[in-house]
């Protein structure tokens, strides 16, 4: 999942990119109303997690304001506004979750994972090609019984692809699903680690190939399966 975090506090700010990233999701981060308006309406994110108390207001209002929008992300409200009223307020005004600090980082990632679950109901949780699995919610790839081991954006890279299996993905929507905006993207990078997930699954023997399409993007497809 890509993940836009608003929040003005920077301890704060640190703590939750670093929680978020290391369960495996894709952060961005911003601080204000308008710069979260201006990130959500630049990039497709699956859930956007608000502090109420921002620089320029309340940020129920991003909430307020793309609630209507057919491709909005899930909001989740975390914020010290815990009195009952602000709760009800936060969820009557399209929020689909809302939790109060301080708070428990287990507590925030299991809600993460409902609202994903809320969002996709009917997506597997575990997908296969070939001989190789990947369990998307706890971002656990096997081969055959044998785990395969992957660096960060080496799975999320995986993940895009495997959802996708025997169709291209673009150089544009993987770069969409790894990156953040803050990440520095040399030209090469995603090849470089395109590269380093393809040995790793040869070494292991899967029945899977990475192809790639010169100025296209790639597609992962079983091995043996006609293009």
């Amino acid at each position: 999942m890509r993940v836009l975090i608003v929040e003005d506090e920077p301890d704060l700010m640190s703590f939750l990119s670093s929680l978020l990233t290391h369960a495996g999701l894709v952060v961005d981060r911003t601080t204000s109303i308008d710069a979260a308006l201006a990130a959500l309406r630049a990039a497709p994110f699956d859930i956007a997690i608000i502090d109420r108390r921002l620089p320029d207001g309340d940020g129920l209002s991003i909430v307020k304001a793309l609630n209507a929008e057919d491709t909005r992300p899930a909001f989740l409200i975390l914020t010290a506004r815990d009195a009952k009223a602000d709760v009800i307020e936060g969820l009557n005004g399209g929020a689909d979750d809302y939790l109060v600090k301080p708070f428990e980082p287990d507590e925030l990632l299991a809600r993460l994972r409902v609202i994903a679950r809320r969002r996709h109901p009917k997506r597997s949780l575990v997908i296969a090609a070939g001989n190789l699995s990947l369990d998307l919610e706890g971002r656990r790839a096997t081969v055959g019984t044998e785990p395969l081991d992957l660096r960060r954006r080496e799975a999320l890279i995986l993940e895009a692809l495997v959802q996708r299996v025997g169709r291209v993905v673009t150089r544009d929507v993987l770069i969409e699903a790894v990156y953040g905006f803050d990440d520095l993207i040399e030209s090469n990078t995603l090849e470089a680690q395109i590269s380093r997930l393809r040995r790793k699954l040869r070494d292991a023997d899967a029945r899977v190939e990475i192809t790639s399409l010169r100025g296209i993007g790639y597609m992962l497809r079983a091995t043996g399966v006609p293009l």
